[in-house]
């Protein structure tokens, strides 16, 4: 009887983690969403109104963004740094492409944020200035678009977890 209550609760706790797992994804993206915006209003700022190089702003704009998505300005500024011949473009999608691997970014936000780096650095402040713009605003409704989601999915994640695990209890006993 005894291993039958403790299989029971390991089984319940085991599902109801995976729904909760499951629902820290829908706010995590929302999150990295937000300090991504951070992270690239801090660029606009460097880049515009600061007499920095472009891999100067990146690296200082790192050092001073939230640690998710830091590695998308330190990873361009140490490419661009290193001098192996690589355009800002390929350093910041791969920086992207990089950060894809461990974050909560969809295939489509990974895409705005390419997309907008194959426009820095090719034109005056007043086009760079429209870019930023841009990609604020494409990011906004992604952001938007995640906060949907994540109101709508989270609390199904996580009550299907605990359901779930009380229905294996319930086969099993």
């Amino acid at each position: 009887m005894l291993v039958k209550v403790l299989f029971s609760l390991f089984i319940l706790f085991s599902t109801s983690l995976i729904g909760y797992i499951y629902a820290f994804r829908y706010n995590h993206r929302v999150q990295q969403l937000r300090h991504i915006l951070h992270g690239l209003q801090l660029l606009e700022t460097e880049v515009l109104y600061s007499s920095n190089s472009l891999p100067e702003a990146m690296k200082r704009v790192g050092e001073r963004s939230h640690s998710s998505i830091a590695n998308i300005f330190l990873d361009t500024a140490e490419c661009l740094f290193s001098r192996k011949g690589i355009s800002l473009e390929d350093a910041w999608g791969r920086a992207v492409e990089g950060l894809g691997a461990y974050s909560s970014l969809q295939k489509i936000d990974q895409e705005v944020l390419i997309d907008f780096g194959k426009l820095l650095g090719t034109s005056d402040k007043e086009n760079q200035k429209k870019n930023f713009h841009i990609v604020t605003l494409e990011l906004q409704k992604q952001q938007k678009i995640a906060e949907e989601e994540r109101s709508k999915n989270e609390k199904m994640c996580k009550s299907l977890g605990i359901l779930a695990g009380l229905a294996i209890v319930i086969v099993f006993i």
